[in-house]
């Protein structure tokens, strides 16, 4: 739900799993079964994912997968166009995982707002919160972990505004949304949300009776 929700066409999809080198291919393994099982449909039918938004971004996100096995990444599944032949005239595409990522790669990198999914490893703390933040976006981001206090200790170091301890995606109107670099600036929903309604007047009165800053000469 990280990265499929929507077919990754979601401003907060985790489409970055930085998972632990010591556990990484038993939980690929894991994650590939699950994610070739995932129906596509029309959303009538109630699928696991629908089709995405147009033929041109379809395209776009099948370039980025052709790019990403060019820049040397592993493709684990999916990763094309749907031919069913219910689906064969929709915008439909296979979700994808990507291992063997690098963070210099272009699908790692930059945007791509489709089902793919890329994989990098750490083996320390301090590793993991770098490539956490290796990004010049900042607008969500989970961490999974059984130990509580580490899990604080690092969502804390996340460079993103909005963020979940053990769990994705659930949104809450009373809590403010909003991300870190240049995933905008401002908040919206909750009481934060209310700023951007107000027009905030400053009022200087000068009650020395004498000339104030650049004035006082």
């Amino acid at each position: 739900m990280g990265i499929f929700l929507n077919q990754g066409e979601v401003c907060c999809a985790g489409s970055r799993l930085i998972i632990e080198k010591s556990i990484k291919d038993k939980f690929l393994k894991k994650l590939v079964e699950r994610t070739d099982k995932l129906t596509l449909g029309a959303p009538l039918d109630n699928p696991d994912m629908g089709p995405l938004i147009s033929k041109k971004h379809m395209q776009d996100v099948l370039g980025y997968i052709e790019k990403g096995k060019a820049e040397g990444a592993k493709l684990l599944c999916g990763g094309y166009k749907c031919t069913d032949d219910d689906l064969v005239n929709g915008n439909f595409i296979k979700p994808a995982i990507f291992d063997d990522c690098t963070p210099d790669m272009s699908i790692v990198r930059e945007e791509i707002f489709g089902p793919v999914l890329t994989v990098l490893t750490f083996e320390t703390e301090e590793e993991a919160i770098e490539l956490a933040n290796d990004t010049d976006y900042g607008l969500a981001g989970a961490v999974f972990c059984n130990d509580t206090a580490k899990a604080l200790r690092v969502i804390k170091e996340v460079r993103a505004g909005i963020t979940w301890i053990n769990c994705y995606n659930p949104a809450f109107s009373e809590a403010p949304w909003g991300g870190y670099k240049m995933s905008g600036i401002g908040r919206e929903l909750g009481t934060s949300g209310l700023d951007e309604y107000q027009e905030t007047k400053q009022i200087n009165i000068n009650i020395s009776g004498t000339p104030l800053g650049w004035y006082n000469h």
